[in-house]
């Protein structure tokens, strides 16, 4: 009996040989949970949307803290003072990265996550740039 052309173009040839794998083993299945813990479901698009209006805050504030570091000169005179002011110049505008990272890595739960991410917004403004001091 010749097949319908209508069904062999909406087939693949050989699609129900049962040595083509269509999806995960059984052994790959059980596997999983038992190295990561519990599968987490997929994050939210509004919440990847805010994850990345926060990610670009983090990389202004960033660009704020360097160019307040670097329009003003060093007030102190000697060579340890000014090494130490040079270094936390480095550390403020370092800052915003370094928090955004221990708190994607430190914290699991997508709300805390949240919550954490906009308490660095608050905390790592940089105010000298802001005020315009």
């Amino acid at each position: 009996m010749a097949a319908d052309p209508d069904e062999e173009a909406l087939s693949w040839s050989g699609e129900t040989d049962p040595t083509h794998v269509g999806a995960p083993s059984a052994a790959n299945a059980t596997a999983a949970p038992a190295l990561g813990g519990e599968a987490r479901p997929g994050s939210s698009s509004l919440l990847l949307v805010v994850f990345g209006i926060l990610a670009g805050i983090y990389l202004l504030y960033a660009i704020g803290w360097g160019i307040h570091a670097f329009a003003h000169s060093v007030p102190v005179a000697g060579i340890f003072p000014v090494i130490m002011y040079q270094l936390g110049e480095f550390f403020s505008i370092a800052s915003p990265f370094l928090w955004a990272g221990a708190v994607w890595l430190l914290v699991k739960r997508p709300a805390w996550r949240l919550l954490w991410l906009f308490v660095g917004v608050l905390l790592l403004a940089p105010w000298p740039f802001i005020v315009g001091g």
